[in-house]
């Protein structure tokens, strides 16, 4: 039996049973219910019933107030009545397109700013060699080369360190296993040097193994047996098991592209141009080949996987996806985005394609496919193109790469300059945060803002003080930040509402606006996941708060202490405006 199983046993008898649930689905801190007739509703009887706060009928819903743990117990009255939870199924409706996206993207967002640098200076490290202008012997030439090759020949052990924060694993830990890729003589095994997907996968396997491991191993035993036997099992699940999956999928991939060459070059450019992008995402590209000098020069007919078919394609790849990412530069006005798309169309025309596919293109999505579909129509026409000289001995693939890639960039970007559009974002000022009071549990402003009192908040879960005390404000500006040193116990998947727990024991909510959860995540842009360790003032939610007020919506937030009863005394600010960073509460 589950935790709230009881719970929730209790309230499908007080609401009629389950005969009387049309519908329900759950926000941050309510269960809500579409019933058939609510006048069978025990109301009285689930005011006082343990486990719920109190009951409202409002705008055709029935809504009980739970708290923190909504989500558990719509869970568990779902799981009970067999009735879906609306909003757990949108999730996982929307978890379909966007799940494994978001999370890529995720794992390379700490390394996106070295990814752009790293780009270009490789890049044009590559155009001056194909030019002739590099002399390997010189020692600055060998310098530059370091340099823009490291992060790629290493990137393995990177991306284990930035996973391993993903799935909240020891960082060290992933770094090792990611160093396994690149460690040379494994077992006569060929290092996988560039390789994105096994180290994912060795770094998934390796959090089920950690998190099982603390559950079950004493306390004083975790410091060393935790990471020791992670590696003792993961280490030789990556050699055999994980590898295995990669080269199988590796080898999957170089068949199709034989095939399809066999039948057409023209049907191999465009099902090799189209899914690149996607080969890119998950490293596969690197164990295809490697645009080099040596590789764009041979025969373009010469042989799919050795001649200067592959490296051609994918250059007209790359420069479909700096044509997005242009398109993305001109109409976004977020600077962070803006700095990431600049060096990425550069990258991109260098025939780098990282930093614009994990910086730009794969989080906004829609300038992904629109790429992808334009580098499908690059390759062919690359094909097309060197078709009509296959006559030719030795065949210079480049001309024909760069032919084809200059209609497709203006295609690519043409596309997207029409479909994307991105919500105009408020203008982010980085606060500077004031000293703690001494002897006191301070939390500071997330928000800059009007400030009003919670009786005066115009919703009556909030406002009575059921949920604990706190404070509202009318923000001014459309970004929240963390008001202290915390973790995200809970991030509700619309983007309104989170739950922090703060290092001190101050279990928070912040709610932004009134009733914002029917927006269903429109306007909201989460900047960090639940489960994150958060350093005071980092920036964790952004938000529209004109288009909102545009849809009828208030933007009253309210941060509300939700553990108040374990607190001697909970004080809030009696100034009538807040700057983020000021004192906002402070707790005894």
């Amino acid at each position: 039996m589950g935790k709230y199983d009881d719970l929730a046993k209790r309230i499908i008898e007080s609401i009629g049973g389950k005969e009387n649930i049309i519908s329900l689905t759950h926000c941050a801190t309510k269960i809500r219910f579409c019933l058939k007739d609510e006048a069978k509703a025990d109301t009285r009887g689930l005011k006082t019933m343990p486990g719920v706060i109190t009951a409202i009928q409002r705008s055709g819903q029935y809504q009980l107030v739970i708290g923190n743990h909504a989500a558990d117990v719509c869970k568990a009255v779902s799981n009970r009545t067999g009735i879906l939870d609306l909003q757990e199924e949108g999730e996982r409706e929307k978890s379909r397109l966007s799940r494994v996206m978001d999370f890529v993207s995720g794992i390379f967002a700490p390394l996106l700013s070295v990814f752009c640098a790293v780009g270009i200076l490789k890049g044009a490290y590559e155009l001056f060699s194909y030019a002739g202008f590099c002399d390997e012997r010189n020692a600055v030439w060998q310098f530059v080369q370091i340099l823009s090759d490291s992060l790629f020949y290493y990137l393995p052990f990177f991306v284990g360190f930035t996973a391993a924060r993903k799935f909240q694993v020891n960082q060290f830990t992933g770094m090792l296993l990611g160093a396994c890729f690149v460690y040379p003589h494994r077992f006569g095994i060929t290092e996988h040097s560039y390789s994105i997907l096994p180290v994912i996968l060795a770094v998934w396997a390796a959090s089920y193994i950690e998190h099982f491991l603390k559950k079950v191993l004493p306390e004083l035993w975790r410091t060393f047996l935790v990471p020791l036997i992670t590696l003792l099992i993961a280490g030789p699940l990556t050699f055999v098991v994980i590898e295995m999956i990669y080269t199988g999928l590796t080898a999957v991939v170089i068949m199709a592209i034989n095939g399809s060459y066999a039948v057409s070059p023209l049907l191999a450019g465009a099902l090799t141009g189209g899914f690149w992008p996607l080969f890119v995402i998950f490293g596969i590209h690197w164990e295809l080949t490697g645009i080099t000098p040596d590789m764009i020069m041979t025969n373009v007919f010469q042989d799919a996987m050795s001649g200067a078919f592959l490296p051609a394609v994918a250059y007209t790849a790359s420069w479909a996806q700096a044509g997005a990412v242009l398109a993305v530069l001109f109409r976004t006005r977020d600077k962070r985005m803006r700095s990431i798309a600049i060096p990425s169309v550069i990258s991109g025309f260098f025939g780098i394609a990282e930093p614009g596919i994990y910086g730009v293109a794969l989080p906004e999505k829609k300038p992904f496919f629109i790429s992808s579909i334009c580098a499908a129509a690059g390759g062919t026409v690359f094909a097309l193109l060197a078709s009509n000289n296959r006559t030719t001995v030795a065949i210079n693939g480049f001309p024909f790469a760069v032919l084809a890639s200059l209609p497709v960039f203006a295609l690519s970007w043409l596309i997207t300059m029409f479909f994307y559009r991105e919500p105009k974002k408020e203008s982010i000022q980085f606060p500077i945060f004031p000293l703690s009071m001494d002897g006191k549990k301070v939390i500071h402003s997330p928000l800059n803002g009007k400030l009003v009192p919670l009786m005066e908040v115009g919703d009556e879960v909030f406002s009575s003080g059921v949920l604990g005390e706190g404070i509202a404000i009318e923000p001014y500006e459309g970004i929240v930040y963390a008001p202290a040193d915390c973790k995200v116990t809970t991030f509700f998947p619309t983007g309104h509402a989170i739950g922090l727990t703060t290092a001190e024991g101050v279990e928070l909510l912040i709610h932004i606006g009134i009733d914002t959860v029917q927006l269903n995540g429109k306007y909201f842009k989460p900047l960090v996941k639940q489960g994150e360790n958060l350093l005071e003032g980092q920036p964790m939610l952004e938000f529209d708060s004109k288009r909102i007020g545009q849809e009828g919506y208030r933007m009253t937030t309210t941060v509300i202490v939700t553990n108040t009863t374990d607190w001697k005394k909970v004080a809030s600010t009696t100034a009538q405006e807040t700057t983020v960073g000021d004192a906002l509460l402070w707790l005894v």
